[in-house]
């Protein structure tokens, strides 16, 4: 009989190799990355593209156009759209981030050629009305005031304010700036990014020679611009580390945000990093949580993650506490930090986070839309093919010595940027 007071055995888990996804390229040159495997007849269909906010000058600007694109176009209303996706029980959406676009689509794979036009129309075709424009307009600014009335989504904007300055990166939607915005240049960015660019398309699930023709006969007639490898912005620049406070009237609590400059997935130190992180601050029994949680009992949860963007990165820790808890919480993230900087890290420790780390990124390679998903980081960041294969390599070998080198060359608690939004 099965003693279930006993734990079963644990091993350690191997590294496995990355399964890498097929590549086609379309009549016009169009690339496809394809990720076919699993037994259900789905697919997952993104197209991304330079249309993300680092592309404009205006903060707000390509969300909006994204929004936009799903509000009709040349021959269809925002209705019809909606009622034909929904017809066909698939899921879309589009969406902007600061580096790019996407435009993204779940469906059955059936339904898969007859969803596709649809697709294109909206890239091509949007037909961004002026009484649209007016709906969504108002939409967004009224949900943007709701949002900075949040401690936590207003910590984390002007974390990034703070740290980036003027950059691109550093811009965030208020009320004002859209309100601003105009039609004709939303239509000016449509024609010259989503419309005009050469995007990159990944697909997923169950994938069949037929999914890749029916691309081909669909997007590979349509004439893009090739995409320049140019850099977007100019350098990045940080700002002087800052402290920022901010009251908001009936605030219970106070979100904070602290960190500084970090580094991307082309830095060769960044898996060190990554481990670095979930050691202080990246899993539920990191050292943070731990202490803040556990021991103090200051909030219900604290974490570290890097932050790692086209041309550059950053780390930051985030947690709500409550407003008399607010300068011992920082205090004892910078001794976490320099605890970390001045002692080497246990072998328990540090298995532990290997094998968290290990496990969950094999976790993530049994489905076709995971895996697509690492493709994705791969191909837009121009990483190696073997990027995921040198991440476990790094992952299973990292030494304590390590771990205590990076993080007193890329932490510096006297140099943190360190943001507080509510009621302190």
């Amino acid at each position: 009989m099965l003693d279930r007071s006993q734990a079963p055995t644990a091993f350690p888990i191997e590294k496995i190799k990355f399964p890498s996804a097929e590549k086609f390229i379309l009549d016009n040159g169009l690339l496809v990355n394809s990720v076919s495997l699993g037994d259900q007849p789905v697919f997952k269909f993104e197209l991304c593209t330079a249309a993300g906010g680092i592309h404009s000058d205006q903060a707000g600007l390509a969300s909006m156009v994204a929004q936009l694109m799903k509000r009709g176009t040349q021959n269809h209303s925002a209705q019809f759209l909606n009622q034909t996706f929904d017809f066909y029980g698939a899921f879309w959406e589009i969406q902007a981030t600061l580096d790019q676009a996407n435009f993204t689509v779940y469906g059955l794979s059936k339904h898969f050629e007859k969803l596709m036009p649809y697709v294109i129309e909206m890239i091509q075709e949007a037909l961004f009305s002026e009484e649209e424009f007016n709906k969504e307009l108002e939409i967004e600014i009224q949900k943007n005031k709701l949002n900075w009335e949040k401690t936590a989504y207003s910590a984390s904007q002007l974390f990034r304010k703070n740290l980036f300055g003027a950059d691109p990166y550093g811009r965030s939607a208020t009320p004002e700036s859209l309100a601003k915005l105009e039609l004709d240049t939303l239509k000016n960015f449509y024609k010259a990014t989503w419309s005009q660019k050469m995007p990159t398309i990944f697909i997923s699930g169950k994938i069949s020679e037929k999914e890749i023709q029916v691309l081909n006969q669909q997007f590979g007639s349509i004439s893009f611009s090739p995409q320049t490898k140019q850099e977007i912005g100019g350098t990045l620049t940080f700002q002087k580390a800052t402290q920022h406070r901010e009251k908001k009237d009936h605030a219970l609590q106070s979100s904070i945000r602290v960190g500084q400059a970090g580094i991307n997935r082309n830095n060769p130190d960044y898996f060190g990093f990554s481990m670095l992180n979930t050691l202080i601050g990246g899993f539920f029994g990191s050292r943070l949580q731990k202490n803040i949680r556990e021991e103090k009992g200051f909030t219900y949860g604290i974490s570290s993650s890097l932050s790692p963007m086209h041309r550059g990165g950053y780390w930051v820790v985030g947690t709500d506490v409550k407003n008399e808890n607010v300068e011992e919480t920082l205090a004892e993230i910078k001794k976490e930090v320099r605890l970390i900087q001045e002692e080497l890290v246990g072998e328990e420790e540090l298995n532990l986070v290997k094998n968290y780390l290990m496990g969950s990124f094999t976790g993530e390679l049994t489905q076709a839309f995971d895996i697509a998903e690492k493709v994705k980081i791969i191909e837009l960041e121009g990483l190696s093919a073997d990027y995921y294969d040198l991440f476990q390599s790094k992952i299973m070998e990292i030494s304590p010595k390590e771990i205590r080198d990076l993080a007193n060359q890329y932490l510096d608690p006297s140099q943190f940027t360190e943001v507080v939004v509510g009621g302190n």
